[in-house]
């Protein structure tokens, strides 16, 4: 099961301001209370695996899709059978994903995926920040 205490879960130092860290480290604070009960209720409904897939720019972003896998296909959201909403799972990715990489849907934004093994409590979160770039030459003369 997911063990919040071997997890990379850690608020990225993104502000001096104290309120703002508090802010992210509750948000973490929440996922690592939430994940391992939903795990293990996960688990008793046969899902093995979950992705989240998140999309941001121009300081607007949002999670893209939620899925959830048995051990051989796409499954629908055991709706009766866990204790959270889907809407209160994508708010735990969203407090770790904030925790993360506060900002991520700034500017050009991120994009990125969470792929959760429920089985056995592998998270791995890939992020991709996206940025604009430009070169410029400059000549004088001939």
């Amino acid at each position: 099961m997911f063990n919040p205490s071997n997890a990379a879960l850690e608020v990225a130092p993104v502000s001096s301001s104290d309120p703002l860290q508090r802010y992210y480290q509750q948000g973490l604070d929440n996922v690592r209370q939430q994940l391992p009960l939903l795990a293990k209720e996960l688990s008793a409904v046969g899902i093995v695996c979950v992705e989240v897939n998140y999309d941001g720019v121009g300081d607007s972003g949002q999670i893209e899709s939620m899925a959830f896998f048995d051990k051989s296909r796409e499954v629908p959201f055991p709706k009766g059978h866990v204790s959270l909403t889907v809407q209160q799972i994508e708010a735990l990715f969203y407090d770790l994903l904030e925790a993360r990489h506060p900002g991520w849907e700034n500017e050009d934004g991120a994009f990125g995926e969470f792929r959760w093994d429920v089985a056995c409590g592998g998270l791995l979160h890939t992020h991709h920040a996206r940025f604009t770039d430009y070169e410029t030459t400059e000549q004088e003369g001939v």
